[in-house]
């Protein structure tokens, strides 16, 4: 019995291993000799690879700027826009076609793992004339919008044209008007995010800033010229670097933290002079820049990958500013402003009597309140930094209508609206009792506090001339010929091609008023006029400066107590 148990056995084992030997694809155990190394068997197979025996590190992750792959956007090119979805890029590329005498427009889709194409699409001729403004991908169809009409031209992914369709236009409060805080209309709006121009000291340019559900307003910190892109809680702003070129920063405002900043300069693209931004996007980790950079003749235009990375990531400095906050601030620094003897309308219309001034008729009902705190918030800090760089007493000077300090003593009101008719950013009268200068918060600048004050300047200059017979405005009016100041189409060629010459702007040219109001103002806010297009190819413009300064340092005091007024920016 045993004898037949164990030749069962053998016999099964026998099985099993011509079983294994003859199945597909198996392969013999290789024997080994005096000179081998049994190895064991690795069993293939041609219907599923194998796992390698090996470990292969992953693809390397991008970083840094990469250019994209496989696009090649012709010299005749523009970029329309930019959009992500569903983790890829898209370009929207359009060119000028002669035979159908309208735009061709193609998609690029761009995979941001790879930083390469993976499909172009040309579209079918679009029939609408509409006022295209930006486009939004879906995973069926392409839209091409236009926002203001309420129009939407619709593509399959195939480059089909399905119709036109309806579509929401947009309205005043999705510009961004609709928060009583901010500035009425001076800012860029996107969601909840807005970039608006704001001054600072000497200089201004744009800062980023957003509001939120509570209508807090939330500044941050760094300066940027301009808010490039906006995605959800994220942020792409974009500023000129003075002789170096652009630079990104990605910002992260529900994280508040900087995730990266990158830098495009010229020098750093192979023959090109200069570089511009045509565009961008941003993904989930990464930003789609297309730019556009001269190389020799021809202008080159690109699309960039960025993948800021973890390490480069930094605290978001901002500040918040509360309804409450402005208030007090608004109070504090009207307060600081009254003790030179200014007095202040905040959201309040000048009475009729006090509006008749050149160029402008402004009665009761059309000069506009309404003007948001953050507008009055912002004259108020530009008015401060500007008077703090007026001589110690000039802005008392201003209120004396004699070079007696004790005669006819009065005071300056200052009235902040919203709107003044005509867009007008501001209008002064010195002539109205009392003297006057109102702000528009819907188009200041600050530039424009220099402009107003030096009508109140020019009045004060008007009765130090009578008094000592100076006759001011005849020595203008040489440097400055009275048909300078005529309309244009009563001018032979002659005066034409030299009337440029005299004057820092075109507003310059309405009247004696105005351009020495146009030229204080571009003195004052220069940093150096010898650096300044208007002033350094100029001559007789630089000699309506000079002869500007010596004015009011000869009519003030308060002026010929301080070796170099802030306006004094001229060689000696």
């Amino acid at each position: 019995m045993k004898k037949w148990i164990a030749l069962a056995a053998v016999g099964l084992l026998l099985a099993i291993g011509l079983v294994l030997l003859l199945r597909p694809g198996s392969e013999p155990a290789p024997t080994s000799g005096p000179e081998t190394t049994a190895a064991p068997a690795v069993v293939t197979t041609t219907q599923t690879p194998t796992v390698p025996t090996t470990t292969e590190a992953p693809p390397a992750r991008l970083t840094g700027l990469v250019e994209a792959q496989g696009l090649e956007i012709g010299l005749d090119e523009g970029v329309f826009g930019l959009y992500s979805a569903n983790g890829m890029g898209y370009i929207l590329l359009q060119h000028w076609d002669q035979e159908i005498e309208g735009l061709r427009y193609r998609l690029a889709v761009l995979d941001p793992e790879t930083a390469a194409v993976t499909e172009i699409t040309e579209l079918a001729d679009f029939p609408a004339d509409t006022g295209l403004s930006r486009m939004v991908v879906t995973d069926t169809e392409l839209l091409l919008i236009d926002e203001y009409g309420g129009k939407c031209g619709a593509f399959d992914r195939t480059g089909a044209f399905l119709g036109l369709r309806d579509y929401p236009a947009v309205s005043t409060e999705d510009l961004g008007r609709g928060n009583r805080l901010l500035n009425d209309s001076c800012f860029w709006k996107n969601t909840d995010y807005a970039g608006f121009t704001y001054g600072s000291d000497d200089e201004f340019s744009q800062i980023v800033a957003f509001y939120d559900e509570e209508d807090r307003i939330h500044f941050l910190r760094e300066p940027f010229d301009a808010v490039e892109t906006v995605s959800g809680h994220r942020l792409l702003t974009r500023r000129y670097l003075p002789d170096e070129g652009l630079a990104y920063t990605l910002l992260d405002l529900d994280e508040q933290l900087c995730l990266g900043e990158i830098k495009l300069y010229a020098e750093e693209v192979e023959g090109a002079i200069w570089v511009n931004p045509c565009g961008s996007t941003i993904g989930a980790d990464w930003v789609l820049l297309t730019a556009e950079w001269s190389a020799g003749d021809a202008i080159c235009r690109r699309a960039l990958f960025w993948y800021p990375q973890p390490e480069e990531q930094s605290p978001l400095e901002e500040e918040v500013l509360t309804e409450q906050n402005l208030k007090d601030r608004i109070a504090a620094l009207k307060a600081e402003l009254e003790t030179l003897g200014l007095t202040f309308h905040l959201d309040e219309a000048p009475p009729p009597e006090l509006t008749s001034t050149y160029g402008l008729d402004v009665d009761e009902n059309v000069c506009e309140v309404g003007a948001s705190l953050f507008g009055q918030y912002r004259i108020l800090t530009d008015l401060k930094g500007f008077t703090e760089k007026l001589p110690d007493g000039f802005v008392e000077e201003l209120f004396s209508r004699m070079p007696d300090p004790e005669m006819d003593r009065d005071t300056l009101h200052i009235f902040i609206v919203r709107n003044i008719p005509g867009d007008a950013a501001g209008f002064a009268n010195a002539w109205s009792e009392p003297m006057l200068i109102c702000f528009a918060t819907e188009e200041y600048d600050p530039s424009h506090p220099a402009h107003e004050f030096m009508h109140i300047i020019d009045y004060r200059l008007n009765d130090y001339s009578c008094v000592y017979d100076l006759d001011y405005e005849t020595a203008w009016l040489d440097l400055s010929p009275t048909w300078a100041y005529e309309e244009s189409e009563l001018l032979n060629e002659t005066q034409l091609a030299e009337v440029g010459e005299y004057f820092v702007s075109e507003y310059a040219r309405s009247n004696t008023n105005e351009d020495r109001a146009e030229t204080f103002e571009r003195l004052f806010n220069s940093t150096n006029p010898l650096e300044e297009w208007w002033y350094s190819d100029s001559p007789k413009v630089q000699a309506k400066v000079a002869r500007l300064i010596e004015m009011i340092r000869e009519a003030f005091p308060s002026v010929q107590a301080v070796e170099r007024a802030w306006w004094e920016k001229l060689p000696e």
